[in-house]
C-alpha cells in the first residue's frame, strides 16, 4: 500500500514518503509504534486529493512513496533523498529514528521538535538510543544553536536541570501558536511526536500526555513549510489508536506538502 496520491515515480517526485517500522525494544509505556506507516497510508485514503486549505491538488504534487525501510537502511535512504534534491518525509516508528536519520544530513541545518516529552536524558532503561534521549542525542549532535523543542510539558527533575545548564531550548505549549516567526533556522529539519497533540485528539500515542496542543500544530506547520528540508512524524500507536491520530499523522504530511506547493 502507498500513501495516497503518491504515485509518481522516484526519478521524478519531489516529495519522498517512506516508513520506518522500528521501536525500541524496551518503550516506555505502549508498544506498538512499529505498526504506524501501513496504519497511516491506510487511514490517507480518507482524504480527497485537494487539500481545501491550501488549495493544491495533491494528486500533481508528485509525491513518491519508496515503502519502509530498516533503521539503518532509513539513514541511507534519506541521504539519497537529500543528494537527489528531494524533499523527506518519514513515517516512524519510535521517536529514536530521529537521531540517525538527522545524522545523514549536512550542517546547515536546524531541527526542529514537536513533542510533548522533553526527551533530554543520558539513557533510560539502560539505553543511550532510547526514544526517551531523542533530543539529548540530538543536542549532542548538532549543538544548542541548532535545535530547539516545543510543546514540552513532561520531564524528569534531572531532565529539567541538565537542560538549564547545557543551554537546550524549549517551550511549553502555548508557544506553538508564535514560535514559527521566531525560529531562526533557514533550512530545518522538522521532527513531529504525536504526543505532542492532547490526547483528546490524538489517543494512540506511546506515551499521551494531557495538557497538550490542539490544531495551532498545522498553522505551525504551514508556516514552516518553505523552509522544512526533511521531517518526520512519529509515535503513532495503532493498537491504541481509534483512527484519530493517524488521521492527524497523514493530515500533517499533506499540510506540509500542501504549503510548501502553494505559491
Amino acid at each position: 500500500m502507498k500513501f495516497a496520491d503518491a504515485e509518481e515515480d522516484y526519478g521524478t517526485a519531489r516529495y519522498i514518503i517512506f516508513g520506518v517500522p522500528f521501536e525500541d525494544k524496551e518503550m516506555s509505556f505502549r508498544s506498538g509504534a512499529a505498526r504506524a506507516p501501513n496504519a497511516i497510508r491506510d487511514v490517507s485514503y480518507n482524504y480527497e486529493s485537494h487539500h481545501f486549505q491550501s488549495g493544491v491538488d495533491l494528486s500533481i504534487a508528485r509525491m513518491h512513496d519508496a515503502g519502509n525501510f530498516s533503521l539503518e537502511g532509513a539513514k541511507k535512504f534519506l541521504e539519497k533523498v537529500i543528494e537527489d534534491g528531494k524533499t523527506p518525509i518519514v513515517m516512524g516508528g519510535a521517536h529514536s529514528i530521529t537521531p540517525p536519520l538527522v545524522s545523514s544530513l549536512d550542517d546547515d541545518f536546524g531541527v526542529v521538535i514537536l513533542d510533548a516529552h522533553m526527551d533530554f536524558r543520558s539513557s533510560y532503561l539502560g539505553s543511550p538510543q532510547s526514544h526517551a534521549c531523542t533530543a539529548r542525542r540530538i543536542f549532542e549532535m548538532v549543538g544548542r544553536e541548532r535545535v530547539l523543542a516545543a510543546g514540552v510539558r513532561s520531564a524528569s527533575s534531572e531532565e529539567i536541570k541538565e537542560a538549564k545548564n547545557l543551554g537546550f531550548r524549549h517551550y511549553s505549549v502555548a508557544s506553538i501558536k508564535n514560535l514559527a516567526d521566531e525560529i531562526p533556522f533557514e533550512r530545518i529539519y522538522l521532527s513531529i511526536d504525536m504526543d505532542v497533540f492532547d490526547p483528546c485528539h490524538a489517543p494512540g500515542v506511546s506515551n499521551p500526555e494531557p495538557f497538550g496542543a490542539r490544531y495551532e500544530v498545522f498553522d505551525f506547520v504551514r508556516r514552516m513549510a518553505k523552509r522544512v528540508v526533511a521531517m518526520d512524524v512519529v509515535e503513532v500507536c495503532p493498537p491504541h489508536d481509534d483512527g484519530r491520530t493517524a488521521l492527524l499523522a497523514a493530515a500533517l504530511i499533506r499540510e506540509m506538502v500542501a504549503y510548501r506547493e502553494r505559491d
